[in-house]
């Protein structure tokens, strides 16, 4: 079906990355692409072997046709998994690790977390409850909602300015609604609780924003916030929820470790302005350097390519001249390089001026997202989405509605 869509709109050669979320379905397709190309004539071996032990009669068939029709059903870009996914990943399953690991933190965030259930039950259940918290509290509650990301975080960021700010009336309110009243120490809990996530709620909010869906941006988001959770750890500040830091942290590197070793992250991070080298690490800024001066070689060789001299038989003193300005033109790729690195400008309008090869090469590493959040707003308004009115959207009316939703904001300009 990728491939169908692809060729339909003529975008094959264009794509650079394509970016889903963690479903199986998703990376199995694209693990068996890579296994694929990979390992094409090993597998082809393989089967020759598996054949010779097979008992049938022998079956001829046209090999030529086989593997032209794989090598054209397996023809994919490459994949990147939802880095929000991820991280919504670590925010819930990495951190019920944190339960298993302390009794303390167990028990303290499972009472916590079940007195701010029931708040957060009877304000959904009952419209006296919610004009009770309405009237006493002067805001409605957020309430967590299983299909949006942070929802957990700010819900319980609301309790907690809630509680700073109007203790007494939300102690009213406990009693009114006849729900458990919170302890000191449960106090403590959410603060801490809030103070641990933010980060975690900041970096989602970065990877999922339009202004921001850039290949580039995942490195320095995630090592932005694997240094606060560190730092969090370090000061030892916390009296609950220490558990919940080491969870984080051991959820981040076990999900995102990858990306400091892979060269096309380390490469989008580079040729972002907003960033350069300043989060690859230490030991891999000389071979990232060299990778971006390679691809500017590689496009200045394949851009050049149509301006080589037509003429069979050129005189010896025209190659010498040729070869003189070609030497220049070289140096001249390289040092575009070293200007970018050494500019200080982060705006992308200005950066790549007189850098057109660098701007090349931004183009092609951050033009895939590093998250699939955009794209699924974009095809969803509230809480529209997937009702049975729309399954029998024809192609023609659901590029309608999509150009529709895009440009809306024209409309409402007007």
């Amino acid at each position: 079906m990728l491939e169908g869509i692809h060729r339909e709109f003529n975008i094959k050669d264009k794509l650079t990355l394509t970016t889903t979320d963690n479903g199986s379905n998703f990376i199995k397709a694209f693990s068996m692409f890579a296994e694929v190309q990979r390992s094409i004539e090993d597998n082809r071996e393989e089967e020759e072997e598996d054949d010779e032990d097979e008992e049938d009669p022998p079956v001829f068939i046209n090999l030529t046709d086989i593997l032209e029709e794989t090598q054209e059903d397996y023809s994919l870009p490459p994949h990147q998994r939802c880095a929000c996914h991820t991280l919504n990943l670590v925010a819930t399953r990495d951190i019920e690790h944190a339960l298993t690991q302390s009794e303390p933190f167990k028990r303290i965030s499972r009472s916590t977390l079940a007195k701010c259930q029931g708040l957060w039950n009877k304000q959904h259940r009952s419209t006296q409850a919610s004009d009770t918290i309405q009237e006493k509290l002067g805001c409605q509650l957020i309430v967590p909602n299983v299909t949006r990301w942070n929802s957990t975080y700010h819900a319980m960021e609301c309790l907690n300015t809630c509680i700073l700010t109007k203790q007494q009336e939300f102690y009213e309110v406990c009693e009114k609604l006849q729900v458990a009243r919170f302890k000191s120490t449960e106090f403590t809990f959410i603060q801490e609780y809030v103070k641990v996530m933010m980060p975690l709620a900041k970096a989602l909010d970065v990877l999922q924003s339009d202004r921001m869906g850039f290949s580039g941006v995942l490195v320095p988001t995630i090592s932005i916030l694997l240094e606060k959770m560190e730092e969090m750890k370090r000061e030892g500040r916390l009296h609950h929820c220490n558990p919940l830091v080491d969870a984080i942290i051991s959820g981040i590197k076990r999900r995102f470790e990858y990306i400091f070793e892979d060269t096309r992250l380390l490469t989008a991070s580079a040729a972002h302005p907003m960033f350069r080298l300043t989060y690859i690490r230490s030991d891999k800024k000389a071979q990232v350097v060299s990778d971006l001066k390679a691809e500017v070689h590689l496009l200045e060789t394949q851009s050049s390519g149509h301006r080589q001299t037509e003429d069979d038989n050129p005189a010896d003193d025209g190659d010498e001249v040729t070869g003189y300005f070609l030497s220049l033109r070289s140096a001249i790729e390289l040092n575009e390089v070293d200007s970018y690195l050494q500019s200080s400008e982060t705006k992308l309008v200005n950066a790549f001026q007189n850098l057109p090869l660098m701007k090349k090469v931004f183009l092609k590493f951050n033009t895939g997202g590093p998250a699939s959040a955009a794209c699924e707003r974009l095809s969803s308004v509230g809480k529209d989405i997937f009702r049975p009115k729309r399954n029998r959207l024809s192609d023609a009316t659901f590029e309608k509605l999509l150009l529709c939703r895009v440009n809306k904001h024209l409309l409402l300009e007007q």
